[in-house]
């Protein structure tokens, strides 16, 4: 029988077209069928490629094993059980007798692949015949034990011994990448042949990058775009996609008619649904993105069970893919996009749209308030992650109601939809119909800013901000005009007004908070009331408007309490301590923080915690003591990056950054300040980024990149001075005269006496424009007191000491690596040739930052001094003696302590690094806050 049966392997038909893709999955097969496995189905949704999967794992399992049956068995035509064993007989060469029972040809089936030793059986497109062949594919498995069988389906068989192998999309570019992945070759591949094998050239690659990723890697769009690449060219086809079921018809010929086109394809999976199924999956349609079963059960409106019951039917299906699961680990669904498409004209002509997406609005609202609400009240980072989690379906509402509020007919069916499904509307006066059409578009105007109140701590925390202002001034807008609920749109003006301040809209956000802060008094709404007074004491502040910022801070906290409102109580705490630290009352400061932080600890608000540990951090470093602001910067990141609120870690990092310029540590600066560039970038935190930009300039110039330098400081220059707040402008001059440090170095050593003091004046006088006036800028800007500082100390390292403040007199500077150092009092010594003594300061001065006034030992002095050498212990504490005397010959000795422990520098002393060698050594090579609401790239938070 095996003999005979040979010949019939050529039924394996040819393609036409080369295989790409796929070989992980073809491996796995593989394995699957060599460790002893019997039956494989190959299961995934319509286009996929299960069937030239299949085909391709048949031609490799036939030129790899000659001495074994290949058998296709194509059962698309089949309609019956009868019919799907004739496939197989036909296929497999056995002879069985027309108008035999079912049952006996199933058994004779059986006894002939019984007798043809091993082989490869594959049935291809088994699922609209499943039901009836299923037993008869469980009865061939037992009767022949090496026979190997692989079925393709768009739902598994689930008989015992089945071992499913999901089929998803190809594996597709990264975002933003033009790299040649699978879906990016099968389209190139297709295109070409299309085009009579003409190349594509790589200018095409970011373009087809981003067709494929929009057809979300499925191979049958894939070609049926590629056939229609040559007429509409890639840029033309991703301006088509939003109808891609009609874009991907009638592209291709030669193909089965379920194959033809997206729409027959998907046709084909919709004709298996039973009633109850094609229902489900049509009201899914008005799912946006991933869902959940308890949001199928509302939008289906069945009880739990049965809503369970479609969904899974789906699934099994391939008409819902998994998605990841949501925050609280519960399973979801999601739609591909050319299933969804057809499923939503499906629910149009059931004429349920209306009556889906009233029900998806309700559960989503619900949802996103209740979340908000507990977001509001505790800050927790569960409440912040279920609202991102429905974050599309929310703005799906957002959207909906707002083209529902537009069109007065369309809101009226919109919120009427319930209404009208459980009443009769006979009796119904025409004046009964004019206030139900007034009243429809009002509803869904409200229900648009609800929704967008909704999602305000995602879009506030985690950006884009821009999005969110777009939506509220559409939404606002229409409320307004049609007299909505005061309520409502005072909560609404409120999250306008602090988005426009997150844009750096200063005037747009104050007239919008005063007017919200306006509604809720004369509402009597003393919990919204009380935020916005919080809300308008950080608009004051950042304005500089001492004044107004602590009337504003006081009377919300006053309110706080008497709600008892712990988490609000602790940021009005919070932001009275910026207030004090910007006006330099250090104690108080200290002190306010430390409430804010404790009542935030107590109640388990991570974000209200990591914004005030950076603010204590932040006058820690003020105050000089790094090692103590460097744990709460890091602390306080942990938290963030935890809590998931980018733009706040991003201002952490900068800050972190600002502390390694300060200490030295130059490539650490440069990758805090690069990753807090992108994070702002990517919220869309205009102001944040400038001022980001500005460290970032600075630490670049420190390491002598001057060109790399100015192109972030030029932006960050334009952008500050249209925001037009000085003490930020100031700022980016002050980050400028890091590259006039540059020059000045670069000419020094050239020998360019002249031109390096030009650059040197430039520098001096940007120290002076910051420090002039009353209030200065330096005063005003704990940003610009910061950069000062370091650019200070670095005119000192360049020999001008006397243009350097007083304080730097105080202090250790070390230049990179301490190949020159500068005690305090005392001039510039050159310790290159002092290799030992260089690594023993190295060493106490990364002792004293890690932990300020604790010891050294012996044996690490040693070890830092002389790494690596074999030296007894006495000969190692004589070499520490005569190094640590070298130190002291220089100026060290009243900075230098011994105890018990070992060597220390004294805690009192102030350490700090330069990025520039001193002047008389031209020679050698020196490479090497506000509050919550308001946050900047770097400084404080409100």
């Amino acid at each position: 029988m095996a003999d005979a049966a040979r010949p019939r392997r050529r039924h394996l038909a040819v393609p036409a077209s080369r295989f790409l893709g796929r070989d992980r999955e073809l491996a796995a097969i593989a394995e699957l069928f060599r460790r002893g496995e019997r039956l494989v189905t190959v299961w995934g949704p319509a286009g996929m490629g299960k069937t030239r999967l299949a085909l391709e794992l048949a031609s490799r399992w036939d030129e790899a094993r000659p001495a074994e049956a290949v058998w296709l068995c194509e059962l698309t035509a089949c309609r019956d059980l009868r019919a799907v064993c004739g496939a197989v007989a036909r296929a497999i060469g056995a002879q069985v007798a027309a108008g035999r029972r079912e049952a006996t040809l199933v058994e004779r089936i059986g006894r002939a692949l019984a007798t043809v030793g091993p082989a490869l059986v594959v049935l291809d497109n088994l699922e609209h015949v499943l039901e009836q062949a299923a037993p008869a594919l469980d009865a061939w498995v037992r009767a022949a034990p090496e026979v190997r069988f692989l079925a393709t389906s768009r739902e598994r068989t689930r008989l015992p011994g089945e071992i499913g192998c999901e089929l998803g999309p190809l594996e597709l570019p990264a975002e933003g990448s033009a790299e040649r992945s699978a879906a990016v070759a099968l389209f190139l591949d297709r295109a070409a042949a299309h085009r009579g094998g003409a190349p594509a050239g790589d200018e095409r690659l970011a373009d087809v990058a981003a067709l494929v990723r929009r057809l979300e890697g499925i191979p049958l769009a894939i070609e049926l775009a590629a056939a229609r690449e040559g007429v509409l060219g890639v840029r033309g086809l991703l301006a088509r996609l939003g109808s891609r079921l009609d874009l991907l018809a009638g592209a291709a010929r030669g193909r089965e008619a379920r194959q033809a086109t997206m729409r027959s394809a998907i046709e084909w999976s919709w004709d298996l649904l039973d009633d109850r199924e094609r229902r489900a999956l049509a009201c899914c349609s008005v799912f946006r993105g991933p869902f959940s079963l308890a949001a199928a059960a509302a939008v289906l409106a069945e009880p739990d069970a049965a809503a369970i019951d479609r969904i899974e039917a789906l699934r099994d299906k391939s008409l819902l893919r998994a998605a990841p699961p949501g925050s609280d680990g519960a399973t979801r669904f999601a739609l591909y996009e050319g299933v969804r498409e057809l499923a939503a004209e499906k629910l149009a002509e059931r004429d349920e749209r209306e009556a889906a997406a009233e029900r998806h609005a309700a559960f989503y609202l619900a949802a996103g308030e209740a979340a908000a609400a507990d977001f509001e009240r505790r800050g927790a980072l569960d409440a912040l992650n279920r609202i991102a989690g429905d974050l599309e379906e929310l703005l799906a509402v957002a959207e909906g109601a707002l083209a529902a509020a537009a069109t007065p007919r369309a809101g009226a069916v919109a919120a009427g939809a319930v209404a009208a499904a459980g009443a009769p509307r006979a009796g119904s006066s025409a004046a009964a119909e004019g206030a139900v059409a007034t009243a429809a578009p009002r509803a869904a105007a409200e229900r648009a800013l609800r929704a967008l109140s909704a999602i305000e701590p995602v879009l506030s925390t985690r950006g884009p901000f821009g999005a969110q202002i777009e939506l509220l001034d559409r939404a606002l807008a229409a409320a307004e005009a049609l007299a909505a609920d005061l309520r409502v749109v005072a909560r609404a003006l409120a999250a306008r007004g602090r988005a426009r301040r997150l844009r750096g809209q200063a005037e747009a956000a104050l007239e919008d908070l005063e007017r919200a802060r306006a509604q809720a008094a004369a509402l009597g709404e003393a919990t919204l009331l009380s935020g916005i007074l919080a809300d308008l004491g950080v608009l004051h502040h950042g304005r500089r408007d001492m004044e107004r910022a602590r009337d504003h801070y006081e009377q919300a906290l006053a309110l706080h309490r008497a709600l008892g409102d712990r988490r609000a109580e602790g940021r009005a705490l919070g932001n009275l301590g910026a207030l004090h630290h910007d006006e330099r009352r250090e104690a108080e400061a200290a002190a306010y923080y430390e409430r804010a932080i404790a009542i935030a600890a107590e109640i388990g608000d991570g974000r209200q915690e990591g914004i005030f540990s950076t603010n204590a951090g932040l006058l820690e470093q003020e105050r000089g003591a790094p090692a103590l602001a460097r744990r709460r910067y890091e602390r306080a990141a942990a938290i963030l990056g935890e809590v998931g609120d980018l733009r706040l870690l991003a201002i952490t990092l900068g800050n972190l950054g600002a502390l390694h310029h300060e200490e030295g540590r130059l490539a650490d600066a440069r990758a805090c300040h690069g990753r807090a560039v992108a994070l702002l970038r990517e919220v869309g935190d205009r102001r944040s980024e400038a001022i980001a930009l500005c460290r970032l300039g600075a630490a670049l110039a420190s390491v002598g990149e001057v060109d790399e330098a100015r192109r972030a400081l030029d932006p960050a220059e334009r952008l500050l001075a249209q925001l037009g707040d000085e003490p930020d402008v100031e700022l980016a001059r002050v980050a400028s005269g890091f590259v006039d440090l540059a020059r000045a170095q670069a000419a020094r050593r050239a020998g360019q006496g002249d031109e390096a003091a030009a650059h040197v004046g430039a520098a001096r006088r940007r120290i002076a424009r910051a420090r002039e006036g009353s209030p200065s800028s330096a005063s005003r800007s704990d940003d610009v007191r910061l950069l000062l500082r370091i650019l200070e100390r670095s005119l000192a390292a360049l020999g001008d000491v006397a243009e350097a403040r007083a304080g730097a007199e105080r202090e250790l500077l070390l230049t990179e690596g301490a190949r020159f150092v500068r005690p305090p009092g005392s001039g510039w010594h050159d310790l290159r040739e002092r290799h030992a003594a260089r690594r023993l300061l190295l060493a106490l001065a990364e002792q004293q930052r890690c932990a300020p006034g604790r010891g050294l030992s012996l044996a690490a002095l040693k070890e830092a001094g002389w790494p690596g050498e074999r030296i007894l212990p006495e000969a190692a504490a004589n070499r520490i003696y005569v190094a640590m005397n070298q130190l002291r010959k220089l100026g060290m000795k009243p900075w230098l302590r011994r105890d018990a422990e070992g060597y220390s520098l004294d805690p009192a002393l102030p350490v700090h690094y330069v990025a520039v060698e001193p002047g008389a050594r031209v020679g050698g090579d020196s490479r090497g806050g506000t509050g919550e609401g308001e946050g900047r790239g770097g400084g404080k938070r409100r």
